[in-house]
């Protein structure tokens, strides 16, 4: 970013929480030239004054799974947009998946989406590229060449490669090229066709099932592997409570494995599908309350290690049509941060937040963390408490609007996001 989009911005009497840093308490930061300081490091002034009593300052946040639709369906999302959305939801970097049209599984893609970042983006953009040709398990990608070109990991999320042999192997050459793999754990043949969790309410709705079976299969594929290999796997967007125990029982013995899970199924259950509402189609879908608890759980006690977004925006019309018809996938960029503090209903949950949603997954993609040190490169976000205000996703940045927090009160509020101490979002 341009040195000229930089400000003086003077961050007062608010909380600031980097707990890696040993830092938790009300500090004045003030940011010169797209830095952190404690104290002034020259005599300009301020071109802009926050007054962040009763506020907390947090490192950037990194969400771990955004789609991006250019190229392909620019109508649905594109990178400005998708950015903006980010920002607006307290992210300063996000990771993007590789289900574009075409694939992000060649160097060509990837030199495109780079261009439209450069152009647009306001934020931070870590691409994945696919782990296999297409993200149809049938063949590797070159993911040398990828690297080359710039991803940070491979994937074939929202898919997996049903083909044992082909999925071992990708990894062991993504480990030649240091690349991060990430599994988005769902078995395809159970999973295909369903549009719910498979239980007494999508029996009742008339709708295929999609049972917790489909994805702690895969879950389970992904702990074997990463324990003959010695490679380690992250597991991306996790859903059923026999997961967590897989995952708790892998991480006991050392197995090299990491997951996360979306801030939706944190939150929400099956519920929210009752009256056939599309914007809560989610992928994989809402479970039940005994599921919903156990990720809860597994995020407070470290067996799961992060919180994403997984925004998978899609136009309305795609989305305003008959249950089974519609796309599965939520936005969720602007309320991830929210959502998730809502859910884990601690008493204090911004240290958890910091470890979850900045530290976590800066550290599964290799990324060293950004820090409210002294000197540190200004990401940040800015978080107002005990502000109740209703979610309009009609009113938010994103170019789509399929949110299951549709008229969701939230108590707290994203107000500043800084990335490499430029202003991404203010309100």
């Amino acid at each position: 970013m341009s040195n000229n989009l930089f400000k003086n911005i003077d961050l007062l009497g608010g909380r600031a929480v980097d707990p890696k840093s040993g830092i938790d308490k009300v500090l004045d930061l003030f940011i010169r030239k797209g830095k952190i300081y404690h104290q002034p490091p020259d005599s300009s002034q301020a071109d802009k004054v926050y007054h962040l009593k009763g506020h907390t300052v947090l490192p950037g946040l990194l969400d771990l799974r955004s789609h991006n639709r250019v190229p392909g369906a620019g109508k649905s999302e594109n990178i400005e947009t998708l950015t903006k959305a980010a920002a607006r939801g307290g992210f300063s970097s996000i990771l993007t998946m590789p289900d574009t049209n075409p694939y992000s599984d060649n160097p060509a893609t990837i030199r495109y989406i780079q261009d439209r970042i450069k152009q647009t983006a306001k934020v931070n953009v870590y691409l994945s590229g696919c782990l296999t040709i297409g993200s149809r398990g049938e063949s590797i990608a070159p993911l040398g060449s990828l690297k080359d070109v710039g991803v940070v990991a491979v994937t074939d999320c929202p898919y997996t490669a049903a083909n044992n042999q082909i999925f071992t192997n990708a990894i062991k050459y993504a480990k030649m090229f240091g690349l991060t793999v990430i599994d988005f754990p769902q078995d395809s043949f159970l999973s295909n066709n369903s549009h719910a969790h498979e239980s007494p309410l999508s029996l009742k709705m008339g709708l295929a099932g999609n049972p917790r079976m489909a994805e702690e299969i895969a879950v389970e594929r992904s702990i074997i592997i990463a324990r003959h290999l010695g490679v380690p796997i992250h597991l991306s967007s996790i859903s059923s409570s026999g997961s967590v125990n897989l995952i708790k029982k892998a991480k006991d013995i050392g197995i090299p494995i990491t997951a996360d899970v979306s801030a939706h199924h944190l939150l929400l259950t099956e519920e929210a599908i009752s009256d056939y509402n599309t914007s809560a189609k989610t992928n994989p879908p809402l479970r039940q309350e005994s599921d919903r608890s156990a990720l809860r759980e597994g995020i407070i006690n470290g067996i799961i290690d992060a919180c994403s977004s997984s925004h998978e925006p899609y136009s309305d019309h795609l989305k305003d049509v008959e249950f089974d018809l519609a796309p599965s996938g939520t936005t969720g960029l602007e309320t991830a941060l929210l959502a998730f503090m809502e859910a884990v209903n601690l008493e204090d949950p911004y240290p958890m937040v910091v470890e979850k949603l900045c530290d976590n997954p800066h550290i599964i993609l290799g990324i060293s963390p950004p820090s409210l040190k002294d000197g540190s490169s200004a990401n940040l976000a800015v978080v107002k408490n005990n502000e109740s205000w209703q979610y309009d996703p009609l009113n938010g940045e994103s170019l789509s609007h399929n949110s299951p927090l549709k008229d969701h009160i939230f108590t707290h509020k994203v107000i500043l996001t800084l990335c490499d101490g430029v202003v991404a979002y203010s309100n």
